[in-house]
């Protein structure tokens, strides 16, 4: 198992670093997302964000609420670059048919997907130990600098379709701590007759469309990769908010977990709680949202009456090339004109096969666009949900029987508790709608300080932090100076992904912290915000708020932690194991086998040998004397092997990546001091049980 595990690791790297040209993505709020090159998502990515909230996993990206989405384009009377007539056509930009390479092409320049990332600081260099840290997607690499972009973040995908209809999809995101839980997508798409990814050719040059209807498409489950996966069933509501005379938003598509069936988990699971700790995985409520449709190609006004069709239903009635449906018949898809309010109370229960995995459409339309013409149409990606504090403490409660929530009980107050997340989604929703109707849009929108470079080291009973100022950095809506105020400073422990609080708060531009709260053994991961005193702020939702940096921009991850030491012994006398035996149902660091297996090497495997001198290499064995590993103290190559520290961690892993069996092994280690003078040898035994 564990063999596979790593194989497959190495093999998504591998894969994922092929790609650099064709995703890009945004992590610098609560909700991260990748854009790849054609809208839709590749079959073949391994590794992207998908409506990510909350963000935090760099590594793996999960808390994914995103499944599938597609760009559908459908015309009447249309003839195809080779002379062939059809009464009406489809150019189905996925999710059924994955990235739709036989009707979409992302545009080529330089040899490479249009598909670029601009931002408006780069991201901040954060050391650890002296190792750079890296990420795997959103790097200092894959972005440009750009003082012209409307918001922190934009990214601008090009490509074109079998009908001749350029796509041009800007997204933007933001740092701004009430308006980072929504990305926007802004698309503008040409009658330009390029059908296929050079813009050097037109292949339907003159032509003029009519009855075209652009119909997106999300396939969204919330907890995607959590609670879905271990619940193995769809049992997901759909609602639509925005097609009634009262309804107060534009337009929003959303789902949330439902009740699983009793073959796949007895009592009532909403919110998908944890079969071994309760926390709730799955308290998302994603949607997709409207902000702007045209009236035309010549009256670019928002046309309130749009979307024309809104269609929610099971994901298997869906029509698609895939299963074999003609163009007619997607078409009619598209034009039916159906306004859906969801799947909610149309049936029992979520699992009910008339309502089972729903997928929302949105198509808008009928527009003509003669040859050079445009419409454009905005929407805007968004997810709601209780804390994950609370998904974590609550369910908690809720698995112990002493959770009480608004004066109830039990699964009640479980079930009221993660409905609170659809107050927040629509929230989240309308601070979209307001930012983008404010006079200038988004540009209008007051900004935080920028996030500052970070420098963390260890040290004896102690972690040291250092970051870069950012207190003459001018305000970025404004461009003045006089606003900065401080800098936080956030700290989780034993996991990236654990919950972060708040240990200190500095006013002025004091760059330095010392944080003596810690202990030997454990690991510690930060992240450090600027904010400002509000003075500038006069165009947002909370005029005079504070605004804080990005909780993501930099922090430390990818060396997994760090942790204060001991220093190095000048001799051989006092070296051990801890833990010692090690049992692996201890599961030290929390969580179940089931999560922590998603993390290599994983933290409860830890064995830590202590009581080094400042130079050592240790020799492990099995009992019948074949050499398992070899490990060097200091290692180079790991941030968490310290100089002059008298620890070296090992998570049990052979030289041929292999996690060790049940048994007893013995270490041998020889010793030096700081100047490479040899202390002897000292040698011992160990016990692990799995």
């Amino acid at each position: 198992m564990k063999v596979k595990i790593y194989a497959s690791f190495i093999l998504l790297f591998i894969v994922t670093w092929q790609l650099p040209a064709q995703i890009k993505s945004h992590e610098i709020g609560h909700l991260w997302e990748t854009m790849c090159a054609t809208g839709s998502i590749p079959e073949y990515a391994p590794l992207q964000d998908q409506m990510t909230y909350p963000g935090g996993d760099f590594r793996l990206q999960t808390y994914k609420n995103l499944a599938g989405l597609g760009l559908w384009i459908g015309v009447e009377n249309w003839t195809d670059k080779f002379g062939t007539s059809h009464p009406s056509y489809v150019s189905q930009g996925g999710f059924e048919n994955n990235e739709a390479s036989d009707y979409t092409f992302p545009i080529i320049s330089s040899g490479e997907a249009w598909n670029k990332k601009k931002v408006w600081e780069r991201l901040p260099i954060v050391k650890v130990n002296g190792y750079q840290e890296t990420r795997y997607l959103d790097t200092r690499n894959s972005s440009t600098k750009s003082a012209t972009i409307p918001a922190d973040e934009e990214i601008e995908t090009k490509w074109a379709t079998t009908v001749g209809v350029q796509v041009r999809m800007r997204s933007w995101a933001l740092a701004n701590q009430n308006h980072n839980s929504y990305i926007i997508r802004e698309y503008t798409l040409t009658n330009d007759g390029n059908a296929d990814g050079d813009e050097n050719t037109i292949e339907l040059p003159d032509q003029d469309l009519s009855g075209v209807y652009f119909g997106f498409q999300y396939y969204l489950i919330p907890g995607g990769d959590r609670g879905h996966e271990q619940i193995r069933q769809n049992d997901d509501w759909a609602a639509y908010y925005g097609n009634q005379p009262a309804d107060t938003l534009r337009g929003l598509f959303y789902l949330f977990d439902g009740d699983a069936d009793e073959n796949h988990r007895p009592g009532d699971d909403a919110g998908d709680p944890d079969q071994f700790t309760g926390e709730f995985l799955s308290p998302q409520y994603p949607g997709f949202g409207v902000l702007h449709a045209d009236f035309s190609h010549d009256d670019e006004a928002d046309d309130r009456s749009q979307p024309g069709t809104v269609v929610i239903k099971p994901r298997k009635n869906f029509k698609s090339v895939t299963k074999g449906d003609g163009y007619n018949s997607l078409y009619a898809e598209l034009s039916s004109g159906i306004q859906s309010r969801g799947t909610f109370g149309q049936a029992d229960q979520a699992y009910d096969p008339t309502v089972q995995e729903p997928v929302g459409m949105l198509a808008f339309g009928p527009y003509d666009i003669p040859f050079g013409e445009d419409i454009r149409i905005v929407l805007y990606e968004v997810v709601g949900a209780i804390s994950k504090n609370r998904a974590i403490q609550d369910g908690k409660a809720w698995k112990n029987g002493t959770l009480e929530f608004a004066g109830l009980t039990g699964d009640a107050a479980k079930n009221a508790l993660l409905a609170t997340g659809v107050d927040s989604l629509f929230a989240y929703a309308a601070r979209a709608e307001y930012a983008w109707n404010l006079p200038n849009g988004l540009q209008d929108l007051p900004t935080p300080p920028p996030s500052p470079g970070l420098t963390i080291d260890s040290g004896p009973g102690k972690i040291e932090l250092q970051w870069d100022s950012v207190a003459d950095k001018p305000d970025k809506q404004t461009g003045e100076l006089g606003d900065f105020s401080g800098y936080r400073i956030y700290r989780a422990v034993g996991s990236c992904l654990n919950v972060y609080e708040k240990i200190h708060e500095v006013t002025g531009d004091e760059t330095t912290f010392t944080d003596r709260d810690v202990e030997r053994g454990k690991h510690y991961y930060y992240y450090v915000t600027a904010f400002d005193d509000g003075s500038l702020n006069t165009t947002g939702i909370y005029p005079g708020q504070q605004l804080e940096s990005s909780p993501y921009y930099n922090r430390n991850y990818d060396k997994g932690g760090v942790s204060p030491f001991v220093g190095a012994r000048s001799d051989m006398d006092s070296i051990y194991v801890v833990p010692n035996p090690y049992h692996l149902q201890g599961l030290a660091f929390g969580g179940t086998m089931q999560d922590d297996y998603t993390d290599v090497p994983r933290p409860e495997d830890k064995l830590a040998f202590v009581g080094l001198p400042a130079h050592a290499k240790i020799y492990i064995f099995t009992m019948s004397g074949d050499l398992v590993t070899t490990l060097e103290h200091p290692n180079p190559e790991n941030s968490n092997s310290i100089p002059e520290s008298a620890d070296e961690s090992w998570y049990q892993i052979s030289d041929s990546w292999m996690t060790i069996k049940s048994g007893v092994y013995v270490y041998y280690v020889e010793g030096w001091d700081l100047d490479h003078n040899p202390l002897g040898a000292a040698s011992g035994k160990f016990v692990v049980i799995r």
